[in-house]
């Protein structure tokens, strides 16, 4: 197993936080992401970028969400709301993992929390 950079103390503590990620929450697509993590790491997760320091749209410009139509947010509030964590993962502070223990619970909690999907007007096909 391979061991992931955290960065310690780095949270998103605010509930009106805005996390992005690239596609939407097709749950096919969720599975197979959280179960490569789990492969790599021991752990499940959601890969998800955090809209700090610059804005959604900045954010929607670069790698690697301009690789996506669409984009769906959510914030720190609804994702906590429904009993899944955020890990600061990697060195990019923008990145994290939306984790949790359960394979298909944890699927169903991100599925179902409110979220919003929008069009990436800057995807690159």
């Amino acid at each position: 197993m391979k061991q992931r950079y955290i960065r310690v103390g780095d949270q998103l503590s605010d509930d009106v936080a805005v996390v992005v990620r690239g596609g939407t929450l097709d749950r096919q697509l969720l599975r197979e992401d959280a179960l490569r993590n789990h492969a790599i790491y021991g752990t499940y997760g959601i890969s998800v970028f955090a809209v700090r320091d610059l804005s959604l749209d900045e954010l929607s410009q670069q790698s690697p969400l301009i690789r996506f139509e669409q984009l769906t947010i959510v914030t720190v509030g609804a994702l906590r709301s429904a009993g899944l964590r955020l890990d600061a993962t990697g060195r990019n502070p923008r990145h994290f993992d939306i984790g949790f223990d359960e394979l298909e619970d944890g699927i169903g909690r991100l599925v179902s929390c409110e979220h919003q999907t929008v069009a990436n007007p800057y995807h690159e096909a």
